[in-house]
């Protein structure tokens, strides 16, 4: 072990000390511990200063000149600061490096009072490296394969290849996620700042497990939770004095637990302050024109708000609509449960992805579509059927799904079957983030064109509606274009029109009458913008959809000549899914 790594160690050891004693400074309000503090800051500048980390030496030199004096008397450590270092410190300890100038300056305004704590993280940045071990290893196991596969040894060189397979999919995994305890890891302080801004006294609790969570979903997450706790502090917890006489503990209580149930993670966020204001809320959803919606439902309404004049953190329903767009674009839901002077419990839930799955693909008529293999208990080559139910090994099975020419029976863990006529095969494929009502994801790197995962419980929405053929014309002059979003819609009982330019576009229009129009922008002849206005002539009520790359100007003009919606082509095709619908219902 070299020097720099037993000061980082060192450095980690010290600094998580002196955060646990500056939280009990907080709560307990001791000086004694402001002498100890001091040591452990002391000595962690003397450690930076022999290893040549000379902005950590003149950050903690800075912290270091507080204690100093307060120790001779002046009265400067006061919870404001604390709660500041609390903000600080913790960011400086993910440092595996010295501070960089702008670093330095940055954490030394905050810890004088020039940029607030919510800016602490500005400067803080994270690379992501992969272990030489690890790429070491990959290329050994690649080679032992290639070997293999030159000796003709193919057992052999499968197995290597399965190897590099599983570290492969172990080093993804750790790349694209994060557990949901590192997000969370700092938030006690984020607490401790807000109650201390609004005069309130509160406990955290974090009842958290081992759940993980895209990266890239990470920040709008902590932004979610943050609006959440904020509007927790300022509108649901009481004054001490306040809690005091309704007998409650002066000491409000704010838990945010996680847990999964079947393929969703469940974050509850919980506080046992006055609860929501359901006749305040009322009578500002008539005021506004939206008497028809429940309180539950009309505080996620954008913009709502039971306050006449807003600010940082006015009413409940700020934000709330930034936790209810979370959840529903991630295929999930939230919920609130509230009780008049008892607290408030809002429960947001989405699905949860693994990065690698393996699936049975499966063709149905004209569908094709796959399930999870965890989810499959056996299949059936020579389906035995007897009243509307299948008869395997002397036990019936209700069958959920059917087409035309059924030649397999697959029995699912739910205890029902579905009847396909063709089995592709068994691949592993990596699956994408998004969700959409029966589909619990989608796998790639099988086709061209993503395929969805069905959920086992939600064969029945799978059948194709009898009572209307739902249609869909793509306008595109990539002809890989069109036929990927036409096999891919194809698989959600959509039938496609396709044509290659403006023009023809519209002929197919006038002639098929479709439900949705999706239309790219640049094109040989007319483009997309002449043959949407010239559609909307035609039609004022037709949804069209843009599909293409465009700037924020193409965009508006799009919009201007009668475009319903845009979609980027670098979006996954998934979401095309998601909008078509919504426009059908």
């Amino acid at each position: 072990m070299d020097f720099l790594e037993v000061f980082l160690q060192e450095l980690n050891e010290k600094g998580q000390e002196a955060i646990k004693l500056i939280k009990s400074f907080i709560e307990n309000k001791d000086p004694t511990s402001i002498h100890e503090i001091y040591r452990l800051f002391h000595t962690i500048k003397g450690s930076a200063s022999l290893v040549g980390f000379d902005k950590f030496k003149q950050l903690f030199h800075k912290i270091e000149d507080y204690f100093k004096r307060q120790m001779n008397g002046e009265d400067v450590i006061t919870e404001d600061f604390m709660l500041k270092l609390l903000t600080v410190v913790p960011e400086v300890l993910k440092k595996d490096s010295d501070l960089t100038d702008n670093e330095l300056e940055h954490y030394i305004d905050i810890i004088e009072g020039r940029k607030s704590p919510s800016e602490a993280k500005a400067y803080v940045t994270t690379s992501e490296t992969i272990p030489a071990e690890l790429l070491q290893e990959l290329l050994s196991n690649t080679l032992s394969a290639e070997n293999s596969l030159m000796r003709e040894d193919t057992q052999n060189a499968l197995r290597e290849i399965r190897l590099v397979k599983q570290k492969l999919v172990s080093l993804l995994e750790n790349t694209f996620y994060i557990k949901l305890r590192q997000v969370l890891a700092n938030f006690e302080v984020l607490v401790m700042q807000e109650a201390f801004s609004n005069k309130k006294k509160v406990k955290f609790e974090l009842q958290i497990g081992e759940e993980r969570i895209e990266k890239k979903d990470s920040e709008m997450l902590l932004n979610m939770l943050t609006h959440l706790v904020r509007n927790a502090i300022a509108h649901g917890i009481e004054l001490p004095e306040e809690r005091t006489k309704k007998g409650k503990p002066e000491v409000g209580k704010i838990i945010i637990r996680s847990y999964v149930q079947g393929n969703e993670l469940f974050l509850e966020i919980e506080d046992d302050g006055r609860g929501l204001e359901f006749e305040k809320i009322k009578q500002k959803a008539i005021e506004k024109g939206l008497g028809n919606l429940k309180p539950e439902e009309v505080i996620f309404v954008p913009g709502f708000s039971t306050k006449d004049k807003a600010d940082e953190t006015a009413g409940r329903g700020i934000g709330l609509d930034v936790v209810k767009n979370f959840a529903t674009a991630r295929g999930g839901d939230v919920e609130v449960v509230s009780a008049t002077g008892k607290g408030t419990r809002f429960i947001v839930h989405f699905p949860i992805k693994t990065f690698l799955v393996r699936v049975l693909v499966l063709e149905a008529d004209d569908l094709r579509f796959c399930i999870d293999l965890q989810d499959i208990l056996e299949i059936v080559s020579k389906a035995e059927i007897k009243d509307g139910q299948l008869k395997q090994k002397d036990k019936l099975y209700d069958i959920t799904f059917s087409c035309t020419s059924p030649r397999f029976a697959v029995i699912t863990k739910n205890n029902k079957a579905l009847l396909v006529s063709n089995l592709i095969g068994i691949f592993d494929g990596q699956v994408s983030s998004e969700s959409y009502g029966m589909i619990k994801g989608f796998v790639k790197n099988i086709f061209v064109y993503p395929l969805p995962i069905i959920s086992p419980e939600q064969f029945l929405k799978l059948q194709k509606p009898s009572e209307k053929v739902r249609k869909v014309l793509v306008i595109d002059d990539s002809v890989v274009t069109r036929n990927i979003l036409g096999k891919f819609l194809v698989n959600f009982g959509y039938t496609v029109f396709e044509a290659e330019n403006g023009i023809e576009g519209i002929e197919v229009f006038k002639k098929e009458n479709p439900d949705v129009i999706v239309c790219d922008v640049e094109m040989p002849g007319i483009d997309g913008f002449e043959t949407t206005r010239r559609i909307r002539e035609l039609n004022k009520d037709v949804p069209i959809i843009i599909f293409s790359t465009l700037t924020s100007e193409q965009l508006s003009k799009g919009l201007e000549v009668g475009a319903n919606a845009y979609l980027s082509k670098d979006e996954p095709p998934e979401r095309l899914v998601r909008l078509i619908e919504r426009f059908i219902q």
